[in-house]
């Protein structure tokens, strides 16, 4: 085995060697640090890794932050060099990965929402629409505007799966509820563009979404900046569900208590694959009001975890993993910071449709099927 230590700024690499594995990261459009997909992704390579390391095994990371023009030269320095491990989120790297793990057959290659069918490959997708159903059972179950708002990164179909799941689950549970969708653009662009995201948030709201789940990678930050610093809202027709009990008795931040005035009803923001609900906590003190009504969760951290260990242990083998409910690839999440948002009622109903879907008995669309 060549043992090799690798650090990149850019794309300039250097070299020494002396440790016993390196292992790469090639992070998506929208970087490293967006809070979401990628840095979800990092945390279960890096957390797997420095476990390894505690048990002795000498590891060197490598990370690589580009465009889809530069994806490819990302992965080829890092094989070159030795990595036995490469992961690669998002279904933009698929064409350099299907030509570089073909050209590097002895590096291990995972590839997070797309395809490559070769036998260095692992190819991780989600069921997103059988999770996005679950946040919008509870979006449906608790909103008062009886309106709630998605918003989507870059309009594709994988996107779209996200979109159509959560408007099921929300019809599931409240029929008559209105659904706004808006995409923040087009290209790749579109996960890294939060003054976008934001706009279209702000367009929901004022239209009555009470409630907006945003799938934009760093671009949802504007949908979660909006909502924080917006807090409130007032309407003269709010709809009496399980949360309104919970409302008039959570005590509210100061900042809340300042900009809302007597009669005005919070907002929240839905997270996805990472868990955000700690970006609701405006006043760091989860007992008050925080605006994360929950995320929903794409195990994007486990799928590189996983990798880093069967590397590690010898037992790496290509394919093509589907990851949804029945897996635990996909859910809702449930902390300190959002427990009393969602009264036990709707986490009962929340339950029972989730055992309804993992038994076959209800069936969410998964658009790119359609």
């Amino acid at each position: 085995m060549k043992k090799v230590l690798a650090t990149v700024a850019a794309l300039a690499f250097t070299f020494t060697f002396a440790q016993d594995f390196i292992m790469g990261i090639n992070f998506d459009a929208g970087g490293k640090f967006d809070k979401s997909f990628n840095e979800g992704t990092f945390n279960g390579f890096d957390r797997a890794i420095q476990a390894q390391i505690a048990d002795g095994v000498d590891i060197e990371q490598v990370e690589f932050e580009g465009t889809p023009e530069t994806f490819g030269q990302g992965l080829r320095q890092m094989a070159e060099n030795g990595a036995e491990l490469i992961v690669a989120p998002g279904f933009a790297q698929t064409d350099a990965i299907a030509s570089i793990s073909t050209e590097f057959p002895d590096t291990n290659f995972v590839l997070i929402d797309s395809v490559v069918e070769n036998p260095n490959v692992r190819s991780v997708v989600f069921k997103e629409h059988e999770g996005s159903y679950l946040v919008g059972f509870i979006a449906g179950s608790l909103s008062q505007t009886g309106v709630v708002g998605f918003v989507g990164g870059m309009d594709i179909p994988l996107i779209r799966k996200f979109d159509l799941g959560y408007q099921e689950g929300v019809k599931a549970a409240c029929a008559d509820c209105t659904i706004i969708s808006n995409y923040v653009g087009t290209t790749p662009a579109a996960w890294n563009d939060p003054t976008k995201a934001r706009e279209l948030a702000g367009a929901q709201q004022a239209q009555g979404a009470d409630i907006i789940y945003a799938a934009a990678g760093a671009s949802g930050n504007g949908v979660i900046d909006f909502v924080n610093q917006t807090m409130c809202y007032t309407s003269d027709s709010i709809k009496e569900t399980p949360l309104a009990t919970t409302l008039a008795v959570l005590e509210k931040s100061a900042a809340y208590t300042e900009n809302c005035g007597e009669g005005s009803q919070p907002l929240f923001f839905i997270g996805v694959d990472s868990n955000q609900n700690y970006l609701g906590d405006t006043d760091g003190n989860p007992d008050t009001l925080n605006h994360g009504l929950t995320s929903m969760l794409k195990r994007v951290d486990v799928a590189a975890e996983n990798a880093v260990n069967d590397v590690i242990a010898g037992t790496f083998e290509g394919g093509i993993l589907s990851l949804g409910l029945a897996e635990d690839g996909v859910g809702y999440a449930l902390d300190d910071y959002n427990n009393v948002l969602i009264p036990q009622e709707v986490l009962d109903a929340v339950e029972t449709v989730k055992a309804s879907i993992i038994a076959g008995e209800t069936v969410v669309t998964d658009f790119t099927a359609q």
